[in-house]
C-alpha cells in the first residue's frame, strides 16, 4: 500500500472537488433514503405491505464486499505497481486516512478496508433503492 499512497503529501497537486461532492452526494442521498419509510416505496410501487425490499440490502452487500477485497488486494499489491492518487482515492477514500504514514496490513483489514466498504456499500444501497423505485412493475 506504501507504493500506491506514494505522492498524496501536501505537495501533491490534484482537484477533488468533485470527488468529495460525489461523495457527499451518496453519503446525504444514504441517510435521506434511510429515513425514508419503506411503507412510501410500497405504496408507490403497489407493492404488498409485507413484501420486502430485498434488492437494495442485496446491492448495499455486493459493493461493500467487492470494494473490501479490492483494498485488501491493493494492500498487498507489488511495489513496482505505481498508481495515481486520484485512483487510489476513489478506490479507497479512508486511505485519506493514511496520508502520512504506510498502515500495516492489520490495519488495512480493520480500518481502512472496512471504511472504504461502507461508503461503497452505501453507494450500492442507494442504486439499490432507486432501481426499486424507478422500475416499472411487470
Amino acid at each position: 500500500m506504501y507504493i500506491a499512497l506514494r505522492g498524496l503529501g501536501p505537495a501533491s497537486h490534484g482537484s477533488w472537488s468533485l470527488f468529495s461532492a460525489v461523495l457527499m452526494v451518496v453519503g446525504v442521498s444514504a441517510i435521506l433514503i434511510a429515513l425514508l419509510p419503506a411503507a412510501w416505496v410500497q405504496k408507490t410501487r403497489k407493492m404488498e405491505p409485507g413484501e420486502p425490499l430485498s434488492l437494495p440490502i442485496k446491492m448495499l452487500a455486493g459493493f461493500a464486499v467487492v470494494s473490501y477485497l479490492v483494498i485488501v488486494g491493493l494492500s498487498v499489491a507489488p511495489h513496482s505497481w505505481h498508481s495515481s492518487p486520484q485512483f487510489v482515492f476513489s478506490i479507497c477514500p479512508a486511505c485519506a486516512l493514511t496520508i502520512t504514514v504506510d498502515p500495516s496490513f492489520g490495519t488495512v483489514l480493520l480500518v481502512l478496508a472496512p471504511f472504504s466498504a461502507a461508503v461503497y456499500g452505501s453507494l450500492g444501497g442507494v442504486f439499490g433503492y432507486i432501481s426499486v423505485v424507478l422500475r416499472k412493475r411487470g
